[in-house]
């Protein structure tokens, strides 16, 4: 039988209790009521023979007329209690003694009866001889009924006593058997269940200390047993899962790995060619630039500028390539520094150029310094380079506090881009403007990106065509900052 079932017969059986005891309290009382109105009848009846003895008494010693209609009236009464007292009976054993009573009464009705009509002639001598044993056998079957109601009435009234006695040890016996019962049947369930709970809680507590469950035994065919076939199974699964993950994060770190090896051979092996072909266009002008017509030359300072531009390329590949696996020293940092001394780099290479800078106020923040810095630097500089023709450039850093996290805005009145495209600014190599007009890789708000997200936090640009950008990035109050690589995942799970 399982532990639902054992639940359901645990809950039912009270309810099938109550109501068998109901039943059995509703008829005990209709019987305790009939025996009371029983006994209620007799002890009235004991007193009406008690008035009608008087009654009968009076009648003969003053042979009054007056006492006549009260006699009749107490035979009346009597007669409609007995009639009761018969319907009413609940014991065979008590008609005999009924029907006795009745005959007597019925003796008692018929000898007063008799002397009622002897009383109604003449008196005379002889009647006098008629009168007096129909008077005396009247007074001694009155004597005579009188304790034969006695014991009626004492009957009842033990009976009453007794059946009311027997009805509460019957409710009684009731309660304690179904008090028995489900102590019977809760007993092993609740020992079954606090077994079940403590093999199931200490394996859940060793899965949850990371530490490989040893399998669970339950004995018997029930839903805990089930259950515990269940949760080894799960385990099984869980270390199948986990096993497989192990292998894939190492598979992630050899991909890791040959990513920064083939950085660093980009970085050695690509440089080199190109510091070659750039190398050698600067001799091949040096010496044969007279000899060289004007498209000659522009051909010459074209390869020149790709090759520049495919180291930057290179170098901002690299710096990406950074920013992944660099593992973040938390401090708290000084924004208002950091950004002071960022703009006071950007600012040498400005020249002439009218630039107004403006600087809020800006909170300090848990982070890494460095990563910090680049982000600052990455936005600053884009800001510079979109603001090229604007005069004067206008460029401001501010911060809000949001919630539980500071986000720094910087805002330019530069060329702006299309709100449409805003899902790429962070992308990888995307661009929302051609190289001819603006200078870059785009690597660099990927690099931002990366940056921010290894801090646990947000970045977005909000900006209009010809209308200016606001680029921001929101960092977390109190921050659960991870490195970011595959050794951190794995530092974090079991």
């Amino acid at each position: 039988m399982g532990i639902k079932t054992k639940l359901k017969l645990i809950g039912l059986l009270p309810v099938l209790m109550a109501v068998i005891f109901g039943l059995i309290a509703y008829q005990g009382q209709g019987r305790l009521s009939d025996m009371r109105r029983q006994t209620t009848l007799a002890g009235e009846m004991l007193d009406k023979i008690w008035q009608l003895e008087s009654a009968t008494h009076r009648f003969v010693e003053t042979r009054g007329a007056n006492f006549r209609p009260l006699v009749y009236a107490l035979f009346d009464v009597l007669d409609s209690q007995m009639q009761q007292l018969s319907q009413d009976s609940l014991e065979p054993s008590a008609d005999t003694s009924l029907t006795d009573l009745r005959a007597r009464l019925a003796r008692i009705h018929g000898d007063f009866v008799k002397l009622d009509r002897l009383y109604r002639g003449a008196l005379q001598a002889f009647d006098m001889a008629q009168i007096l044993p129909v008077a005396e056998r009247l007074r001694a079957e009155l004597g005579e009924i009188k304790p034969f109601l006695s014991r009626l009435h004492w009957g009842n009234q033990q009976a009453l006593t007794d059946y009311s006695d027997r009805l509460a040890r019957t409710q009684f016996i009731l309660i304690g058997l179904t008090t028995l019962l489900i102590l019977m049947l809760a007993y092993p369930v609740l020992s079954r269940i606090n077994t079940a709970l403590d093999v199931l809680s200490r394996g859940a507590k060793e899965l949850g200390a990371c530490n490989p469950p040893s399998v669970l035994t339950l004995s018997g065919q029930d839903e805990f047993s089930q259950l515990a076939r269940d949760f080894n199974q799960m385990t099984e699964r869980l270390a199948a899962a986990e096993a497989a993950r192990t292998q894939h994060l190492r598979e992630l770190e050899n991909a890791v790995k040959d990513l920064e090896n083939f950085s660093y051979s980009v970085s050695h092996d690509l440089r080199s060619p190109l510091r070659a072909i750039d190398g050698f266009v600067a001799i091949l002008l040096d010496e044969y630039a007279p000899q060289l017509d004007a498209e000659g030359l522009r051909l010459f300072g074209v390869v020149q500028d790709n090759a520049k531009k495919m180291e930057q390329l290179i170098d901002d590949i690299l710096a990406l390539s950074r920013a992944g696996r660099l593992e973040l020293q938390t401090s708290r940092v000084d924004m208002n520094d950091l950004v002071d001394a960022v703009w006071s780099d950007l600012s040498e290479s400005l020249g002439e150029r009218p630039v107004q800078f403006r600087r809020a106020d800006l909170p300090s923040i848990v982070g890494d310094a460095r990563a910090l810095r680049q982000v600052w630097q990455n936005l600053l500089d884009n800001a510079l380079k979109f603001t090229q023709g604007r005069e004067p450039a206008v460029i401001e850093v501010s911060a809000e506090s949001l919630g539980g996290m500071i986000r720094y805005s910087v805002k330019d009145n530069g060329a702006g881009f299309d709100p449409a495209y805003a899902n790429k600014l962070f992308g990888l190599f995307l661009r929302l403007h051609g190289t001819d007009e603006f200078a870059g890789t785009g690597v660099g708000l990927a690099i931002v990106k990366r940056f921010i997200q290894k801090h646990d936090g947000q970045v977005e640009g909000i900006g209009a065509v010809d209308a200016g950008a606001t680029f921001s990035f929101s960092l977390p109050l109190q921050p659960s900052i991870a490195s970011g690589g595959p050794h951190d995942h794995e530092r974090h799970s079991c």
